[in-house]
């Protein structure tokens, strides 16, 4: 009897994981990354509930409930988010990119592994850009209904790398037979560099706040830095597989590859932070800013707002310029300080008022962010540029930069001249005119290149413009949409990057925050940075940098001529030999020709099977 039921259990098998199952928890999974993102809109706070949510699966996955696969694609997930910067676990970079090497080994589909791509570049964007939701609600004024789709649209089209990535490696790695790691890691860092898009999913912001491993951006920019740390992943990948069948001696060669890149990186960031410290005795800038926490809207007739508004600002550069008995050589007014139009001061009387008493009382130059009208030929319409101006005393405008790049739907609607009905769908939407020319402004300490928002987010716009013999940068900008949410402290880290990138210190002015002065190591020294929405007085040193750094001169060398042309050469031996393969097949010619006969005889069968009609008696 004990024989006979040994032999029952022994025949029993586990039921196999199921794909109905496999999408059932994914959808489940997404439903609930999506509503913590929705309810809490901090990348800190989501990470945990996906901590708990890639256990599950995991525990799914061992009881073969579901496939491996759906906690493999939701692993980095986790990993991105743990390792965005407001979470700062950075360290998590270097070994992020395992999983998706253990997905391209499982899953031979092409098909299969864009979708998996998809799905997890799509959660990893809703993680780190969380903020993006609640401010489609706050400026457009709609209902989570309406911005729900809209929110997974462009978490989609950010996280759609992934979707890239996953397929082309397997396909070269099938093709070319090198190591998966050898084609991958380069492969990764390149799909990134030519994603076109201002928000980044670039392994390197792990470091954004780390300045320390931060310094290769001088070097190579953020996508450079991208590659050193796919170059880890892959040797660590390599070290592993290599492990597992038998060859120690490989492996430990890969360990010691993976511990040498990451020695030197550290080491040439030791360099960097001693060599580029700012040197007290070179010429400097004294440089007050204000951060006033004004109103993100104040309409033309609110006189009593407008009012109370410049009273703020008046009062808070007063307070800047007498608060250490030594006035500073520069005053920065941020974006959204007022509806400021310089040129025209018959339109914002309150606001002139309050820049001619400060000038007055202090003769400082004035950088103010403000507005330029213009009548458009022809149409008669009044249309207007985003503008930022040097102001002399008294009062007097010495230079303007006008904005080259509109943040799309707040500043511009993008194919509105074809499809004027988005105009109906987005009716908070200005309408801003684009600058033509980026041009520095010439101010106290030499040449300046002047940012507005966003522009600070592309790296090839700010050095063109940096690299006309500009001593520092000057970045103007107005957080106050996204209230205490993590996209003013992303926004700072972007800026931070772009110190490096072109080492010289950047000057960071905001409405609500966060202000800060940042060197061209890309440090922010103890107290030289505000809080969030508080009104304050930033008052700080720059040390101006006329000097480029190696990628100012020559922007990213290693993604467009080194790289790219080495994977389009691997695509096309990979093309060439499915194509031989295909060609060589034996019987493939006359099973082409089989399928297509079958094909035509189903088409006659078709056509013969159709009645005729009856004859007419």
């Amino acid at each position: 009897m004990s024989k006979s039921r040994s032999d029952k259990t022994s025949t029993k098998t586990p039921l196999p994981a199921t794909a109905r199952n496999t999408w059932l928890a994914g959808a489940a999974v997404t439903v609930v990354h999506f509503t913590l993102t929705y309810l809490l809109a901090g990348v800190a706070s989501v990470v945990w509930g996906d901590l708990v949510m890639l256990a599950a699966l995991a525990w799914l996955a061992r009881k073969l409930i579901i496939t491996i696969e759906l906690p493999i694609a939701f692993a980095p997930v986790c990993i991105y988010i743990i390792g965005e910067p407001n979470v700062g676990f950075s360290p998590v970079v270097w070994i992020c990119l395992l999983p998706f090497f253990a997905l391209v080994r499982r899953e031979r589909r092409l098909a299969a592994l864009a979708g998996w791509g998809l799905w997890s570049g799509t959660l990893s964007a809703c993680g780190i850009y969380a903020w993006v939701w609640p401010t489609l609600n706050r400026f457009f004024g709609m209902g989570w209904a309406m911005s729900l789709p809209l929110f997974a649209l462009l978490m989609a089209v950010i996280g759609m790398q992934f979707a890239i990535f996953l397929p082309l490696a397997r396909f070269l790695s099938d093709r070319i037979r090198w190591p998966l790691a050898f084609i991958a890691a380069p492969l990764f860092t390149l799909v990134e560099y030519w994603m076109p898009l201002p928000f980044p999913m670039a392994l390197g912001m792990a470091f954004a706040n780390r300045p320390f491993f931060l310094q290769p951006l001088s070097l190579a920019g953020l996508h450079g830095l991208s590659l050193i740390c796919a170059i880890e992943n892959g040797a660590l990948d390599y070290a592993i597989g290599s492990w597992r069948e038998g060859r120690a001696r490989r492996a430990m060669a890969a360990l010691a590859a993976a511990a040498a890149v990451i020695v030197l990186h550290a080491g040439y960031g030791w360099h960097c932070m001693r060599a580029f410290m700012d040197d007290p005795s070179a010429p400097s800038l004294d440089i007050a800013m204000i951060q006033p926490v004004a109103p993100l809207r104040v309409n033309n007739d609110e006189s009593e707002l407008q009012e109370k508004t410049s009273s703020k600002l008046k009062e808070l550069s007063l307070h800047a310029a007498s608060a250490t008995g030594k006035r500073p050589d520069l005053l920065i007014w941020p974006e959204g300080a007022g509806s400021f139009a310089s040129r025209t001061p018959e339109f914002n009387p309150p606001y002139m008022r309050a820049l001619s008493a400060v000038q007055e009382a202090t003769s400082l130059p004035l950088i103010v962010h403000n507005v330029d009208f213009v009548r458009m030929p022809g149409a008669g319409q009044i249309r207007y540029y985003s503008a930022i101006s040097l102001i002399e005393p008294v009062a007097r405008v010495t230079g303007s930069y006008y904005k080259n790049i509109l943040m799309p739907f707040g500043e511009c609607l993008p194919f509105e001249q074809y499809f004027p009905v988005i105009r109906k769908w987005f009716p908070e939407t200005r309408h801003v005119l684009r600058g033509m020319q980026a041009q520095p402004l010439t101010g106290p300490g030499g040449r300046f290149a002047p940012l507005i928002c966003f522009e600070v987010l592309y790296p090839e716009y700010v050095r063109g413009l940096a690299g006309q013999d500009c001593g520092y940068i000057v970045n103007l900008t107005n957080d106050g949409w996204y209230d205490r949410s993590h996209q003013p402290l992303q926004h700072l880290r972007l800026a931070v990057l772009r110190a490096i990138e072109n080492r010289k210190p950047l000057v960071r002015a905001t409405n609500s925050g966060i202000s800060a002065f940042i060197d061209a190591r890309g440090v922010i020294a103890d107290g030289m940075k505000t809080n969030t929405m508080e009104e304050a007085v930033l008052r700080g040193r720059i040390y101006p940098r006329n000097r480029q750094s190696f990628f100012g001169r020559h922007g990213d060398v290693i993604h467009p001529w080194i790289l790219t042309p080495l994977m389009l050469i691997l695509l096309a031996i990979a093309f060439r030999g499915l194509w031989r393969e295909r060609r060589q097949t034996p019987g493939a010619k006359s099973a082409s020709y089989a399928r297509q006969g079958a094909r035509n005889q189903r088409g006659r069968r078709a056509r013969t099977s159709i009645t005729p009609p009856a004859d007419s008696p």
